[in-house]
């Protein structure tokens, strides 16, 4: 990112804080209510600038993001979801568009890296 610039265009913004004109939410759907947690908001995005919006973060709006309650007191629950929802993103934007070596080596990527983060996660408990 270019912190120079006020307004910079990206492919992608946080739901954690989002604005957005009504009428585009309810044009492209809202948002994809199978997303349990995480990738929503990539997802969201992504169709707002396939109807033709541009997505842009305010450099100068300064934000404290403080993370989740939920990743604290339930982390595998959490983990699992986010893995669950670059899974889902990939299937819905990306699988069509590449072979079966590409979709199996991104299904072994995301859920190998559950696996790594899992050990972690059951010892912190």
């Amino acid at each position: 990112m270019d912190m120079a610039q006020p307004l910079q265009a990206v492919d992608a913004v946080s739901g954690a804080l989002m604005l957005m004109p009504r009428g585009l939410f309810a044009r492209i759907g809202g948002f994809d209510e199978g997303y349990r947690l995480h990738a929503e908001d990539l997802d969201l995005c992504r169709r707002a600038r396939a109807a033709g919006a541009t997505v842009a973060v305010a450099n100068d709006v300064a934000v404290l993001h403080v993370r989740g309650v939920s990743s604290r007191s339930r982390p595998v629950f959490v983990e699992w979801h986010k893995h669950r929802g670059l899974w889902r993103y990939f299937g819905k934007f990306e699988a069509a568009r590449r072979g079966p070596a590409t979709r199996l080596a991104v299904f072994a990527a995301i859920w190998a890296r559950f696996l790594v983060r899992l050990p972690r996660m059951l010892l912190a408990r």
